[in-house]
């Protein structure tokens, strides 16, 4: 189902882990869209003060501290996708909430015309329900990996889990309105970027 603002469209944007999906994001906000980051927006729920601080330690216990109490991000990663529910009663707390400050930061967008909106859960969470398009940005496996790699901080081990508790890729392009490979150089990827974005306005504006 799709759905429709007044002077505005709500693209979804996912994709598989090292796919590039921030550097969409920020391609379309040099276009000159809205742009929201989901992941962004959670961060604020595993700073030091974390407004669910208490409800985290419920479900991962002590070891997600560190000794000032400060919560340990990476830890909390590690348990959430080693343990499913643990996985899934984070979800639970969390997207909520994401949902709720996205909705509010959405609404209140007066002049943009093009909301692009980083989703890496965008169907598993059924946010797509809630946006007029949605895009799926991919790469092979192989280039996803060495893109994950260069960046540092995970593990090939962490990489496989993390992909393997998102839906295959294949089924994120199947039900994608767009879906653009990334696999070249940002110049190109600027270009597919630049005629959805075209593709996008025509349809707000008639």
């Amino acid at each position: 189902m799709v759905q429709t603002y007044p002077n505005k469209y709500l693209l979804g944007i996912t994709g598989n882990i090292g796919a590039g999906k921030s550097t969409v994001l920020s391609l379309f906000q040099e276009l000159g869209a809205k742009t929201i980051s989901s992941d962004a927006i959670a961060k604020k729920y595993t700073e030091p003060n974390s407004p669910v601080k208490a409800e985290l330690k419920q479900i991962f216990g002590e070891t997600i501290f560190n000794e000032s109490g400060e919560i340990l991000r990476a830890r909390i990663a590690e348990l959430a996708f080693s343990d499913e529910t643990k996985r899934n009663a984070l979800n639970s707390l969390l997207h909520p909430r994401v949902r709720e400050d996205f909705l509010e930061e959405f609404h209140n967008t007066k002049t943009e015309k093009v909301v692009a909106w980083e989703v890496p859960l965008l169907f598993e969470t059924d946010a797509h329900t809630i946006c007029s398009g949605t895009l799926t940005v991919f790469v092979n496996p192989k280039t996803a990996w060495e893109r994950v790699l260069a960046r540092g901080g995970m593990t090939r081990e962490d990489f496989e889990r993390r992909s393997n508790a998102q839906l295959p890729i294949e089924k994120k392009k199947e039900l994608s309105d767009f879906a653009i490979s990334n696999d070249t150089n940002r110049e190109e990827l600027r270009n597919h970027i630049s005629e959805i974005y075209k593709t996008i306005l025509a349809k707000v504006e008639t």
